[in-house]
């Protein structure tokens, strides 16, 4: 408990934390249960190339989706690249994206070939606004890319009508969606395509490592073929896989055996996140101009992130808690700060059209701890800190401008 404003790290004061609270899940199987599943693999000496562990992840996870197919990759930046590439179908073009979206989304789509284009966000949902959507498609647009937050999944029924009318392929990126719901189903069978993570921060760990669910078994042979070289002796028996390139997109079996347990401990998971959830809806109750942002409230979600709104009557701005945070052994960030099209991840000249709702999220949001390496005492610790910084805010303010931190 901090108990005077030079007491504050940022200030000269000993951090609250001796190790980084990150806002990276982190979850951790036992190690043992680990090495058990992983000796298949190597008993069988076949550690890469559609192991059993591999094929084993696919199907339960297929399963957990309610989808035909599950196609594991070596990271879900691949199969974002990989189903644009697909969908462009040889044509150099645009993919339609959200600018309030992960700084990867823009490179992608230049690996594949193509140039993003960005559109605005719903308000709340933070998932792509139909309206800007349509109004954006040209006879450049080769796909379109809807991100679905942690908070609520969005309008995917109606970005999907648009994509139909316009006879344009459409898919999510679902990285931060797994075990969340969309009309009471789980995510996965929506559009033709979803793409999820089972990076050690999402909530699904696999160390590294995505995977793509669709419906569609035409694109799901051209993913298990384009993942693997797209080599001739394993093209599959469909047409127009002429514009296609291969790459190695593999997933290995010790990733593989890592997100096996991880899925079956899904529901662990999500209850030790509702727990930390929770324990900062408590801390922040009382705390004024700091909102931690809801989850919707009739669908299932997961609860991995905390994500907080910095209000005009805070006394400090969003950038100055982010260090201030950071400086306590908070391994935090802003939300999507600076939008896509303000950064440095923008390709350089594109077109970019006025983006109201998304430039006005950007200034507003920063993330807190979460995952394993945080505990309910620890976000008791963080929301005490809070409740101190609002009580000192305008003499913090002043201090941190006479340092150059604004």
């Amino acid at each position: 408990m901090k108990t005077c404003i030079d007491e504050l790290a940022i200030l000269g004061g000993a951090p609250l934390f001796d190790s980084p609270r990150s806002i990276g899940q982190l979850y951790s199987t036992d190690v043992e249960a680990y090495l058990v599943t992983l000796k298949e693999a190597f008993d069988a000496r076949h550690l890469t190339n559609d192991g059993p562990i591999v094929r084993r992840l696919e199907r339960k996870l297929a399963r957990f989706h309610g989808t035909a197919h599950c196609i594991s990759l070596a990271n879900a930046g691949l199969g974002i690249t990989m189903l644009m590439q697909l969908f462009a179908n040889g044509k150099q073009g645009e993919v339609i994206m959200p600018a309030f979206s992960y700084r990867g989304l823009p490179h992608f789509a230049q690996w594949a070939g193509q140039l993003p284009c960005f559109c605005d966000v719903d308000p709340l949902t933070h998932f792509l606004d139909p309206k800007s959507v349509e109004s954006s498609i040209n006879e450049r647009t080769t796909s379109i890319l809807g991100v679905c937050n942690f908070n609520d999944p969005g309008d995917i029924d109606g970005l999907t009508r648009i994509a139909r009318r316009h006879n344009l392929p459409v898919f999510l990126d679902s990285v931060y969606a797994v075990g969340s719901t969309y009309k009471n189903r789980n995510l996965g069978p929506f559009t033709d395509a979803e793409v999820y993570s089972l990076h050690a921060t999402k909530l699904l760990n696999g160390f590294e490592g995505g995977y793509i669910t669709t419906d569609d078994d035409a694109l799901a042979q051209k993913l298990i073929w384009q993942r693997n070289f797209a080599l001739s002796g394993l093209k599959p028996y469909i047409e127009n896989t002429e514009s296609l390139f291969g790459l190695n997109a593999k997933l290995n079996e010790m990733h593989a055996a890592m997100a096996l347990l991880s899925i079956d401990n899904i529901e662990t998971i999500i209850d030790c996140n509702f727990s930390r959830f929770y324990a900062y809806r408590y801390g922040l109750k009382d705390i004024n101009g700091l909102y931690l942002l809801p989850y919707k409230k009739d669908e299932q979600v997961n609860y991995q992130m905390a994500v907080v709104e910095v209000s005009a009557e805070w006394p400090l701005t969003r950038n100055q808690m982010v260090s201030l945070l950071r400086a306590e052994g908070c391994s935090i960030s802003a939300y999507y700060s600076p939008a896509l099209h303000r950064s440095e991840h923008c390709p350089p000249g594109l077109e970019v059209p006025d983006l109201p709702v998304t430039e006005e999220l950007a200034e507003k949001y920063f993330q807190l701890p979460v995952g394993e390496l945080t505990s309910t005492e620890d976000i008791e610790k963080i929301c005490q800190l809070l409740s101190c910084i609002e009580d000192w805010g305008s003499e913090i303010s002043v201090r941190l401008n006479q340092k150059g931190l604004s």
